[in-house]
């Protein structure tokens, strides 16, 4: 079974300068902070087309060796990123990251699209978790969170 999980946040700031800020592993790393720690990320931008193998530690104490991301696309214009995951416990985690302009801000949509062989609900729920807080640590002015099944 496939679940998606579809979440939007409302910034009060400039599409734009959210993108800019986005394409930064290390902006991530930061929302990230509490929940997971990346051996293997460049402090770099995201780069279409590059492979990015990395390491993630969840809670100080579950570790996920080797998760794979490929970014497929990287469309600063339209800002959206498009990357390929996977690990040994999930076999597909593919994001859309989407940040468009909205009256005097933005929506950033995260969409993410979950197959797993196992405790996919679980991962689909702890996926969900994980994107809502980035958003929280962000700042969001608002959240909406979906998840469901494919």
């Amino acid at each position: 079974m496939t679940r998606q999980i579809t979440v939007t946040a409302h910034y009060s700031r400039d599409a734009d300068t959210v993108f800019a800020e986005a394409i930064h592993f290390s902006e991530m790393v930061d929302a990230m902070k509490g929940i997971a720690r990346y051996e293997g990320l460049p402090d770099d931008v995201v780069r279409e087309g590059e492979t990015y193998v990395v390491d993630i530690t969840l809670f100080g104490v579950m570790k996920n060796p080797g998760h794979t991301m490929f970014v497929e696309l990287l469309d600063r214009d339209a800002r959206v990123i498009q990357s390929r995951e996977h690990n040994a416990q999930v076999k597909r985690w593919d994001h859309t990251l989407s940040i468009q302009p909205s009256g005097t801000g933005c929506i950033w949509t995260d969409k993410i699209v979950i197959e797993a062989d196992r405790m996919e609900w679980f991962t689909a729920r702890f996926a969900a978790y994980v994107y809502t807080r980035r958003h929280r640590h962000r700042e969001a002015a608002s959240l909406d969170t979906v998840v469901r099944r494919l």
